[in-house]
């Protein structure tokens, strides 16, 4: 039974993803994505047709001129897991991208959970201690405001894992060569999931062995400092296995690097103890509370709740006179004091300076947003979390079972909510998109503009569909466009509908700049498009709930050099 208990573990996980988030999406996987923000589901999907497509032959992995014609796109820099995308390449040519997707986002709860799991048995050699302290890590906040949209930062499995095979190098309970293939294989399969998530565990988990050398007694402190070589060896291996993507995304430009705000996402110290809507327990009454802080819903990833944090403080209580307890405490602390970012920032408001700006530049950090670095804090708790459960000898049943019972109740106060309308996206796609009618007359290569544009729409979603036959001018790469098209005010147009002056002379600026030939509207959502697209010069069709339009580049070049 001792060796069917990890995948009786699984298994109890993974039943758990398809209760509390799964289930709304399991009956139409096709037509459906787990979460509720459907331009970044669109993303993903395309993601992983542009593997398959890489797998055939067809497609760059990284520098793509699928997306932002004329310029093209450095996807080193972008979020297309390419390690998931390969692993799961089967699934998405046998049943599609979506379902591929929600396999991701209901598996990724459960498999963050289990590898805690793992770790934490490890450490307390008790199941039941390590089972919650599983569930902790991989029903988090922040696993749970991840999945919503965020698949490359909700596939985090790996982490507990580069923890457990750091521990038993470090112990010296698996042979080093083994160890360091370990090592390699799990740094760059984060790596390929994400690089902000591979580079931040590489901050934090310097710290973390910079406090083990520092708080430890000398003999760990000599066995730590022996086992440095084999943790770069797994380090330079891992780079080695990755150097594809590194080079990719360190000598060529980065297309993202004036477009993100890492200030704009701080972790809000009110959101240790104030849930937002997407806890079960206290989040629509606190609503009002949570909507104060900075950022979107799917960056507020810090909730404890006060039961946790009481739970973790008896954790460390209990095992006060262990050093390796300190180790964690510190690593913890140093994981939220980041996550705050340049200020500490409270009700929105900020305050006192704070140490963010110390690691901001980094290789591959300066783009990182400070809050998601809660993920390290609540593995840290995971652990505390068990450390207070696990029974010691001597224990006494009542203080056991009230030590048990508060952190099953401090759990239960951290299940998501039941709203369907945050777990589950319908997308509306057109049935001439479906079955490529609508796209079939468009030459390979050639240049789109879907409407709605970008985030607002499901342009990426459309073109993965037509498996990447055209190039697209625009697309969803980044929340904000490329600095090539800044130039062009049909762009706030595109994203809000607020025409500028000359909505016509300004549309065909923009189609001469990216080349366009064909402008594909969804029907469902036309905008005030058809009259500017008609006086442009566009030839108008209709097939399967897609208006589309025809243009002659010649003949657009000659509009705008005329006027």
């Amino acid at each position: 039974m001792r060796r069917l208990e990890p995948l009786l573990v699984l298994l109890g996980y993974t039943v758990g993803s398809l209760v509390l988030i799964g289930r709304f999406v399991i009956r139409a996987p096709h037509d459906a994505v787990v979460g509720s923000f459907g331009g970044d589901q669109g993303f993903f999907a395309w993601s992983l047709v542009h593997w398959l497509e890489v797998l055939a032959g067809n497609q760059s992995p990284f520098l793509t001129d699928r997306i932002d014609a004329p310029m093209g796109f450095n996807l080193a820099w972008a979020t297309t897991i390419p390690g998931p995308a390969l692993l799961f390449a089967p699934l998405t040519a046998l049943a599609g991208p979506l379902v591929t997707y929600n396999t991701l986002a209901i598996a990724a709860p459960a498999l963050a959970a289990w590898t805690a799991y793992l770790l934490c048995r490890h450490i307390t050699r008790d199941s039941l201690a390590a089972i919650l302290g599983g569930w902790i890590f991989g029903f988090s906040s922040y696993l749970l405001g991840q999945t919503l949209n965020h698949l490359n930062l909700a596939l985090v499995a790996a982490l507990p894992l580069i923890v457990l095979v750091v521990i038993r190098l470090v112990e010296q309970s698996i042979r080093p060569g083994r160890g360091v293939l370990a090592l390699a294989g799990l740094i760059a399969m984060q790596f390929l999931i994400f690089t902000e998530v591979g580079a931040t565990a590489t901050v934090v988990g310097s710290i973390a062995i910079l406090a083990a050398i520092a708080i430890g007694p000398s003999e760990l402190r000599g066995r730590i400092l022996r086992t440095l070589p084999l943790i770069v060896a797994g380090y330079a291996l891992a780079v080695a296995i990755i150097s594809p993507l590194l080079l990719a995304a360190l000598l060529h430009p980065n297309p993202i690097n004036d477009r993100i705000r890492p200030d704009l996402y701080p972790l809000d110290l009110k959101n240790l103890v104030v849930p937002t809507v997407i806890t079960w327990v206290g989040g629509a009454r606190f609503q009002a509370d949570s909507l104060q802080f900075e950022g979107n819903l799917t960056e507020q990833l810090a909730y404890l709740g006060p039961l946790l944090i009481l739970a973790a403080l008896g954790g460390i209580w209990r095992w006060r006179h262990e050093r390796f307890v300190w180790v964690i405490v510190v690593t913890t602390v140093a994981a939220i004091v980041l996550s705050f970012g340049s200020h500490l920032t409270i009700s929105g408001d900020e305050y006192w300076s704070m140490p963010w700006q110390v690691v901001t530049h980094l290789p591959l950090i300066q783009l990182a947003l400070p809050t998601r670095l809660v993920v390290y804090a609540w593995l840290g708790l995971a652990l505390l979390g068990a450390l207070l459960v696990t029974r010691r000898r001597g224990d006494r049943l009542p203080w056991y079972a009230a030590r048990l019972g508060l952190l099953v109740i401090a759990l239960i106060c951290l299940l998501p909510t039941p709203r369907a309308d945050l777990w589950r996206t319908d997308l509306e796609t057109p049935p001439g998109i479906q079955d490529a009618t609508a796209t079939a007359a468009i030459p390979d290569d050639a240049v789109v503009l879907v409407l709605p544009y970008s985030f607002r729409g499901n342009g990426m979603y459309w073109q993965a569909l037509a498996k990447m036959r055209y190039r697209m001018a625009g697309g969803y790469s980044a929340a904000v466009p490329p600095r090539d098209y800044l130039q062009f005010p049909i762009l706030s147009g595109f994203y809000n509908e607020q025409l500028p002056a000359n909505p016509r002379q300004e549309l065909l600026r923009y189609l001469a700049f990216t080349g366009t030939s064909w402008v594909l509207v969804d029907a469902k959502h036309p905008g005030p498009w058809a009259p500017f697209l008609r006086e442009a010069g566009g030839v108008r069709s209709e097939v399967g709930g897609v208006v589309r339009y025809r243009f002659d580049p010649a003949v657009v070049q000659a509009q705008v050099d005329g006027a």
